[in-house]
């Protein structure tokens, strides 16, 4: 009997029609340079670079300019198509992982890596055409560094959007392992214009690596700072994502560094988005790479308790917390192993609906509550960071004050019709994220209605004031100038928190003010 493809080219002999033409299998592996850190220096070696598979991403089959079918690459970075031999085609990969509508019991993200400097191209690689003529045909891609030992970067960098989206696929993969958390669409921009310099971002100029508006900036300037092959990076900036668009994050951000005294909002985000790397990981050494070759580069012991100036203000301490929290190792003090999902659970849930200001006090508290067992263990981790075992969400009692009077209590109350002396400090720092520099009072409001808070300096100082409620910005009063600052609100029974901070008289400059608060019904 004729093999059907010799059987087929007879009976086309006779007949001119009505005969198929053969399927073939194209398959093949999609793979990037993935370029690891020292363990010396933290920074790059590539040297050891070494070929890892591109996941969860789209895989075009193109025809003519027209894409004919996708897939979607496995775990090890493999794809299929079943195409009809005799025809031209090309192959295209996507820097894109989406799943949007979720799948059986995977979560639904969206997440993009685009060029920033050149109209938000959407990254891609792509094969040459090629003539599908054997049954079976094998078409790997594979995205190089582009690094040329001495010389450099010589060639395109084509490995860095995907190794930034394989970072984040190893987010969806711990997802998706403790439940439901469906996020929202999230694009990365990353190019190597993008330099430690502020001003337009459409030509690179991005200052730092940072998340602002549903949308992540990463540094890529060679020779001065990348951040692409830097994960723990990658996956902080993520984190913010996460708080921003499925928690709740009322950082205000800045600038900030290991053992700074800081705003106890910015020290929560901070020290989540350390830890979150480290979680994410596995891998409780943060490393970041920089400088000439991007050959040195600093580390963050995300589980050390040892940390500079400890603290409810300090992103140190919220790390180690956190981090001890989730991990399995016991290293003295730790001998908690929850995992992920308590702490996922809290940030989308309790500390989403607080009333306070999102800190340590608020994270603890609901930690406290919804796993008692554990609480002489908690208290063991929050004594090793000098904070009060005794923890409400509030901070009522806490007694490291970080050698500042006015950083104590947290938050002062203001009854109606009552009017108290607020004192903001900048020994600490003068960057407006700095303990004290901002102060926060519970404004109690016993009915529904309209109300206005008065704030007025004892000095030519300019005051700004924000009122919150549950997270929510309801009411400001930032204008510039020395007059007392009023602010009107309509707030709901309950407290709302009035966050204030002051200025120099020109408002240029953060400056340690004191200032009489006066509350009101209308």
């Amino acid at each position: 009997m004729f093999p059907w493809r010799l059987l087929c080219a007879c009976v086309a002999l006779i007949v001119l029609s009505g005969c198929d033409v053969p399927n073939a299998e194209i398959t093949g592996k999609v793979t990037y340079e993935k370029v690891p850190h020292s363990d010396i220096s933290h920074g790059l070696e590539y040297n050891k670079s070494f070929a890892s598979p591109v996941r969860g991403v789209e895989v075009q089959l193109i025809e003519d300019g027209t894409i004919i079918e996708t897939d979607i690459t496995d775990a090890q970075g493999q794809y299929k198509f079943i195409k009809k031999m005799d025809t031209f085609v090309k192959i295209r990969v996507r820097a894109e992982l989406s799943n949007v509508t979720g799948d059986g019991d995977n979560n639904a993200w969206q997440v993009r890596v685009v060029d920033n400097t050149n109209d938000s191209a959407l990254y891609t690689m792509e094969t040459n055409t090629f003539e599908v003529k054997r049954e079976s045909m094998s078409i790997n891609l594979h995205a190089a560094s582009g690094w040329q030992g001495e010389q450099g970067y010589t060639s395109t960098r084509a490995a860095a959007p995907f190794h930034i989206l394989d970072k984040v696929y190893d987010i969806f993969l711990k997802l998706d392992a403790i439940g439901d958390v469906q996020l929202p669409a999230l694009t990365i921009n990353w190019s190597p214009n993008n330099i430690p310099q502020f001003g337009d971002v459409t030509i690179g100029e991005i200052g730092t690596s940072y998340y602002q508006n549903g949308q992540i900036f990463l540094l890529g300037a060679e020779d001065v700072d990348t951040d692409e092959y830097d994960q723990h990076v990658i996956i902080h900036e993520w984190g913010h994502f996460f708080e921003d668009k499925v928690a709740r994050s009322d950082s205000i951000g800045g600038p900030h560094a290991g053992g700074d005294y800081l705003d106890m909002r910015v020290a929560f985000g901070e020290g989540f988005g350390n830890a979150w790397s480290a979680m994410i990981t596995d891998q409780p050494t943060y490393q970041d790479s920089f400088d000439q070759n991007q050959a040195t580069g600093f580390s963050i012991e995300i589980e050390d308790n040892d940390v500079i100036n400890p603290g409810w203000f300090s992103e140190g301490s919220v790390q180690s917390l956190l981090y001890d929290i989730y991990d399995e190792a016991s290293d003295g003090q730790d001998f908690i192993n929850l995992g992920l999902k308590p702490i996922v659970d809290i940030l989308t849930g309790q500390q989403k609906d607080t009333p306070a200001m999102t800190s340590i006090f608020t994270f603890m508290t609901f930690m406290k509550e919804n796993n008692p067992s554990f609480v002489n263990d908690f208290n063991n981790l929050l004594q090793a960071q000098n904070i009060t075992t005794d923890v409400d969400i509030w901070g009522t009692n806490a007694t490291n004050n970080g050698s500042l009077t006015e950083a104590l209590p947290v938050y002062l109350d203001l009854a109606v019709g009552d009017v108290i002396r607020v004192c903001t400090s900048t020994s600490q720092g003068a960057d407006g994220n700095k303990l004290a520099n901002h102060r926060f009072i519970k404004l109690n409001a016993p009915v529904d209605g309209s109300y206005t808070l008065t704030l007025t300096p004892s000095r030519d100082n300019d005051i700004d004031g924000y009122i919150f409620t549950n997270g929510e910005a309801v009411a400001a009063n930032d204008d510039a100038g020395i007059e007392p600052a009023v602010i009107n609100a309509n707030l709901a029974q309950g407290i709302s928190i009035a966050d204030v901070i002051g200025y120099n008289a020109e408002g240029t400059a953060v400056a340690a003010v004191c200032f009489d608060a006066e509350f009101q019904m209308n």
